[in-house]
C-alpha cells in the first residue's frame, strides 16, 4: 500500500535519472524502453536496481505500466513538465522551416504576435 508520505517524497537523483531517461526515450521512439535499455542508458550494470527505481516511480505516481508485457511503461500527468515557448525555440523552428530571412514581414508579424501573446497570458 502506498502512503501519502511516499507519494509526496521528492525523487532521488537516480530516480530522476531513470524518469528523465524514460521520458526522453518515449519522446524519441514512441514506445517505452525495457529495463535493460534503461540500465544501459543511465550506465547501471544492475537491471534489478533499475527495476527497483522504476517500481518507486510507479508507486510515487510518475509512471504506470501494464502487466504481462515489455515496453508497457507510460508517463503520468504528475511527472510531465509544461512546455515552454522560448525565443530560441521559435527561432530554431523558423530555421527548421527553411525561412532564412528573419526580416520577412510575415515572420516579424508572427514573432510580434507570439511575444504579445506570451506577455498578455493568452499563450502560456
Amino acid at each position: 500500500m502506498t502512503t501519502k508520505a511516499t507519494l509526496d517524497k521528492p525523487l532521488s537523483r537516480r530516480q530522476q535519472e531513470v524518469y528523465d531517461y524514460v521520458r526522453t526515450f518515449i519522446g524519441e521512439n514512441g514506445y517505452s524502453p525495457t529495463i535493460r535499455e534503461i540500465a544501459d542508458g543511465i550506465m547501471l550494470s544492475s537491471a534489478s536496481t533499475v527495476h527497483s527505481h522504476v517500481n518507486s516511480l510507479i508507486r510515487k505516481g510518475y509512471l504506470t505500466h501494464s502487466s504481462g508485457g515489455v515496453r508497457t511503461l507510460a508517463l503520468t500527468k504528475k511527472g510531465k513538465r509544461p512546455k515552454v515557448v522560448t525565443q530560441a525555440g521559435i527561432m530554431k523552428w523558423i530555421h527548421d522551416q527553411g525561412i532564412e530571412e528573419t526580416h520577412d514581414a510575415a515572420v516579424y508579424n508572427l514573432l510580434t504576435d507570439l511575444q504579445e501573446g506570451i506577455q498578455t497570458g493568452r499563450i502560456c
